[in-house]
């Protein structure tokens, strides 16, 4: 779904904010920002149980490069709030709720390891 369309679908929708820390205000438009977008695409896909819609969109409205991910269903957010240890916040009016994680190479790596293994990633 377009961004466009899940916010006029979905008005008080749930929101997740993925703050690409390692990627400069200069690279909106790079691949490893698209990448970025593309790898929690692909988690949020796996892991959204309720079969709720969901966006996303990169913005560099804060004067930082940041992935929005819009969630019609609490509970698909809320999964994505575990996986990146994401904190509340109030920077985005309109949401029913608004979160925001900061994903560095460290959360990146987890991210793709969990994918590559299922969800399961040992500890070594």
């Amino acid at each position: 779904m377009s961004w466009p369309a899940f916010l006029k679908n979905y008005p008080q929708g749930h929101l997740v904010v993925a703050v690409a820390v390692d990627v400069g205000a200069d690279e909106i438009g790079s691949r490893r920002l698209r990448g970025l977008r593309d790898l929690l695409h692909r988690v949020i896909g796996r892991m959204a149980s309720s079969n709720g819609n969901f966006a996303l969109t990169v913005s560099r409205a804060a004067g930082f490069p940041e992935i929005l991910c819009g969630f019609e269903v609490q509970a698909d957010a809320d999964a994505l709030v575990v996986l990146g240890n994401a904190r509340p916040t109030e920077r985005y009016p309109g949401f029913a709720t608004q979160r925001v994680f900061d994903l560095d190479t460290a959360t990146e790596a987890a991210l793709g390891a969990g994918l590559l293994s299922d969800g399961d990633i040992d500890e070594r």
